[in-house]
């Protein structure tokens, strides 16, 4: 199967729950896929029974046993969905689960039903997993499994992260350095990390969200904090980072006068300027901003309006957007 960015598989997951089709999210640790199925949750207004089945057991899915009038009956597990109530049950971690518990989940995803437990018709079904590359203790799943999902391999992606930290109003500088050095979004873009069996820390979407909150931390502890969380060598590029971010020229400064503020020379201020500034814009600004846009190199002016586009959707229906647009037609078209 082809992999897909974040944003496609938000997509096709969408499809498949519209359509009663079981899907599997499969991807690198870290990579966001309980991040989608969570997303599509919201914005649905259904409930989200999320079960890691890595810590079940199969008695957990059907329920403990009693006895009614001398014969066995299988209590409804409380994690079992209601009656009337639109939800997704997700099970996470399916590929780390023992076979017997996989089996147990697999019931209930064929037969939509385990023992006397059937589910209500408007629960919808999606599963996660690691798969076997990444040495996390994942255990086979059998073809018989697997023939009863839509599969969805999920692969990192700068651009539909980059959307989703702007819409979560990430810290401008985690999205700027992202930016800069597109690699270290994942460990599994670069080489040098994807080799490193021994690393504990590393950086990953779900790490760089963590990082987000010690951006502003002092420098004489920012660096153990980061290093903890993405390890040595790519906490030890973003110090570096962050010390031209910090030096920036006064960005209410730049679009007080975006003719005269200085531009900077090197591609880490480049960088650094143009993220500060698109989560700066807005209606009120948008002129200075796309104005100090033009002085910049025609990636960094591009990059800058785009991803203030991109986090306020707003812009793109004003003058300033669409004169922009139409002098960098190869870009916007």
């Amino acid at each position: 199967m082809a992999s897909v960015s974040l944003d496609r598989a938000t997509t096709l997951l969408g499809h498949y729950i519209d359509q009663n089709i079981p899907a599997h999210l499969w991807g690198h640790p870290g990579i966001g896929k309980s991040e989608v199925v969570q997303q599509i949750a919201t914005e649905r207004k259904a409930k989200l029974i999320d079960i890691r089945l890595s810590m079940f057991d199969p008695v957990d899915l059907r329920g403990l046993p009693t006895t009614q009038n001398g014969e066995t009956e299988w209590l409804r597990p409380a994690i079992w969905p209601k009656d009337n109530e639109s939800t997704i049950l997700f099970f996470d971690e399916l590929d780390r689960a023992a076979p017997a518990v996989q089996n147990a989940a697999l019931q209930i995803i064929l037969d939509r039903k385990i023992g006397e437990h059937a589910l209500p018709d408007q629960v919808r079904i999606v599963a996660a997993g690691n798969g076997t590359t990444d040495r996390v203790g994942t255990n086979r799943t059998s073809n018989a499994g697997n023939n009863r999902f839509a599969h969805i391999e999920v692969e990192p992606d700068v651009d539909a992260w980059k959307k989703w930290a702007y819409q979560t109003n990430l810290h401008p500088l985690v999205i700027a350095f992202v930016s800069f050095r597109p690699q270290l979004l994942h460990y599994s873009m670069d080489d040098k990390l994807a080799k490193d069996r021994n690393a504990k820390s590393m950086p990953t979407p779900r790490s760089w969200s963590e990082v987000a909150k010690f951006a502003d931390a002092p420098d004489d502890i920012q660096h153990d904090l980061v290093s903890g969380l993405i390890g040595e060598g790519p906490a030890a590029e973003f110090d570096g980072f962050a010390r031209t971010f910090r030096n920036l020229p006064s960005l209410d400064g730049v679009i007080a006068d975006p003719n005269g503020a200085k531009v900077p020379d090197d591609p880490g201020s480049r960088f650094a300027i143009s993220v500060g500034l698109s989560v700066m814009a807005d209606a009120s600004n948008f002129n200075n901003v796309v104005t100090y846009a033009r002085r910049l190199p025609d990636d960094f002016s591009a990059m800058l309006v785009t991803d203030a586009t991109r986090r306020d959707n707003g812009l793109y229906h004003t003058q300033s957007f669409s004169q922009f647009a139409r002098d960098h037609q190869e870009v916007f078209q």
